[in-house]
């Protein structure tokens, strides 16, 4: 066994050690006598085990908010890829001998990173993540059990155990989808299996009934077999409706090959008996090595009782594994997560790096956003993301919005009030009657889109009342300038005389808040009397 296969399974023999104690201590067992029954593992144990009694007395029993969820998933899936990559990091082989190795991996990478992560999943077992694991999509913990899914898989090196956890993870999802679907909840999902029926209209995935429609996207070419992922919305009423079904390479567990050495002789049908090697049969992930000059090739040599027998021994030649192809994934899914290491995409993780082209022309990256994703399916598994493009913009869901401000302008569409732009519509209710530079009080939603639509207005006339008399400078529709005090004219104000530049006017009316004057009423003179200063009534 090589360093690295010896490092990977010290790892998981104390990480079943240390889920063996927790689960002891979760049914009463003391620390002490977990501790005393791995005496060679107690100095790395008794603190870890320590920590699990400080997390599980600070444990609420309530559940957590769906935002202090979604918080620790992503903080959880961030040590989790990061764990991933110190340990391949460390588990390398180098020149140092590798009980030196074993040792940096069991006091750095378990003690420190790994144990820590782990220790978080399986001390919460006992409550939150225990909770979760009925849990259905829509439910409050439902992102937790996700969450303890994807470190699982992300902490599982060992091919054939992941893609056994694969496979366990599928069947998950689609009992879940069953779940739904019998119960009748209004849900979104995504399960993955095996094309077992096509009737029309009629599917069965994995032993799963769904309908498709005529906006059902599919990609791919689909027959019966076909292993896919399907995008279900469940409606209500039983039915599981297909918004998306796409084709997904599936994760087999790697099988054994067979060595030429073991392949057994055969009698050849001729008088006298000799053994002649059969040719071994190379599974499909192996290919055979042409022969070579250096390679011998036995060729028949004729003897006394007519049998050929081989004139040389074959040299035995070890199939050579093809070089690794990179599966090429496409697939369009909500946007969960986003931490520097891992994107969580549709319930798929996509690991990201410096070559990861985010793409945002057509709307930002945030959570709650579509996006589509081309990435590379590497042998372990893991999506490593090719390019992620941003299709549309996260939803907002409309939130209230109250504020006052003046009345900059108004009409029957549109008002701009403080600087905010608000739509009018039939059912905004409008109370006063709305003129520039008054206050107005405004109760609107804001859209997913950043619009406001006014919900109700209330225009709140002034109560200072003011009177001068002054030059007229200047006489506009609605607005005049008398003696440099804006003076504003609506269907109430009453003019007396003949307005003109030049001549002299006394009004009356309210101060409004931004300095200018409602006038209530204007009555002009015929001669310039010269300035007055306004005067406050």
């Amino acid at each position: 066994m090589n360093e690295d296969s010896v490092a990977r399974q010290v790892f998981r023999d104390f990480e079943a050690v240390l889920d063996e104690c927790l689960t002891q201590m979760n049914r009463g067992q003391s620390l002490e006598a977990c501790v005393a029954q791995y005496p060679a593992l107690a100095a790395e144990l008794e603190p870890l085990l320590r920590m699990a009694l400080r997390v599980e007395a600070l444990r609420q029993d309530q559940p957590p908010s769906p935002v202090a969820l979604r918080a620790g998933r992503q903080r959880l899936l961030r040590q989790a890829a990061l764990l991933r990559r110190t340990l391949e990091d460390q588990t390398r082989p180098t020149r140092v001998p590798w009980w030196m190795n074993l040792q940096t991996l069991m006091r750095r990478s378990m003690v420190s990173t790994a144990l820590a992560t782990v220790l978080l999943v399986t001390v919460l077992a006992a409550g939150t993540v225990a909770a979760s694991a009925r849990s259905l999509p829509g439910d409050a913990l439902y992102p937790v059990k996700r969450a303890s899914e994807e470190v699982r898989l992300l902490l599982t090196f060992d091919q054939q155990i992941k893609a056994q956890l694969v496979g366990k993870i599928d069947e998950r999802r689609r009992e879940e989808a069953q779940a739904i679907s019998d119960r009748r909840r209004v849900a979104e999902l995504s399960f993955r299996g095996r094309i077992e029926r096509i009737d029309g209209m009629q599917w069965t995935v994995g032993g799963v009934a769904i309908r498709t429609s005529e906006e059902t996207v599919v990609e791919g070419d689909l027959a019966v077999g076909t292993f896919v992922r399907v995008y279900v919305r469940s409606v209500g009423d039983g039915t599981l409706l297909a918004m998306r079904i796409s084709v997904e390479p599936e994760i087999a567990a790697p099988q054994p090959t067979a060595s030429p050495s073991m392949a057994e002789p055969t009698m050849t049908a001729t008088a006298t008996p000799t053994e002649t090697p059969q040719p071994t049969e190379i599974p499909p992930t192996t290919r055979p090595v042409q022969p070579s000059a250096a390679t011998a090739t036995p060729s028949p040599t004729p003897t006394a009782t007519g049998t050929a027998t081989p004139s040389a021994t074959p040299t035995e030649i070890a199939p050579t594994p093809p070089p690794p192809r990179d599966v090429k994934v496409r697939f369009s899914g909500m946007i969960e997560t986003i931490t520097v290491e891992a994107w969580t995409i549709g319930g798929q993780i996509v690991i990201v790096d410096e070559n990861t082209v985010i793409d945002e022309e057509a709307a930002p990256a945030a959570v709650g956003a579509v996006a589509r994703v081309i990435a590379t399916r590497q042998q372990d598994g893991t999506l490593l993301g090719v390019a992620i493009i941003i299709e549309r913009a996260a939803e907002i869901p409309e939130q209230p919005f109250e504020f006052q401000g003046l009345i900059e302008s108004f009409g029957s569409a549109e008002w701009i009030v403080g600087g905010h732009s608000l739509l009018i519509t039939e059912q905004t209710v409008i109370e006063g009657t709305p003129q520039k530079g008054l206050l107005a009080e405004v109760k609107a939603m804001r859209q997913s889109d950043g619009s406001l639509i006014a919900v109700r207005i209330v225009v709140r006339l002034p109560t200072e009342e003011v009177q001068f008399e002054g030059v007229i400078q200047s006489v506009g529709d609605g607005e005049w300038i008398v003696e440099g005090v804006t003076v504003r004219l609506d269907a109430e104000t009453a003019v007396e005389g003949t307005p003109a530049v030049g001549a002299v006017a006394e009004v009356q009316g309210l101060l409004l808040p931004d300095g200018a004057v409602l006038a209530r009423r204007i009555v002009v003179q015929s001669e310039s009397t010269g300035t007055v200063t306004p005067t406050i009534a």
